[in-house]
């Protein structure tokens, strides 16, 4: 268990971005946390927990496999994480690369970033496939 955020049956911890900056566009590596190199990220497993300050404008975007929002979509481009509204406000995104093998480490990049100072550490859960 993760400061309150326990992984679903039969997943693990695949990655985690803490503090990420949800106030800039620009690209956010993950930090790998699992042994294996192959990886599925499994739906409704991503926990977006706020640490610091809150959402006030249109903070959205989303995970990717390659630099500059290119490679394939972990979460949307679309997704809102409105939902980091105080301290420990948790957003739980979409997956969207589901039943997939990927290889490659995620990265955050927003698509429009909060106006103000906003942090979220952000958990991505699902299978180690080898």
């Amino acid at each position: 268990m993760l400061r309150g955020i326990s992984p679903p049956s039969g997943q693990i911890l695949l990655f985690v971005l803490r503090a990420a900056n949800m106030a800039v566009t620009t690209d956010q590596p993950f930090t790998k946390m699992f042994a294996g190199s192959l990886y599925d990220p499994q739906s409704g497993t991503t926990i977006a927990n706020c640490k610091s300050g809150a959402f006030n404008t249109a903070c959205q975007g989303g995970v990717y496999t390659g630099a500059g929002k290119t490679g394939t979509q972990i979460i949307s481009s679309t997704q809102s994480w409105a939902g980091l509204t105080a301290v420990n406000a948790q957003v739980h995104p979409a997956i969207i690369a589901n039943n997939s093998t990927l290889t490659a480490l995620p990265i955050l990049s927003l698509t429009t970033a909060n106006s103000a100072a906003l942090t979220a550490d952000i958990f991505i859960f699902g299978a180690c496939l080898d």
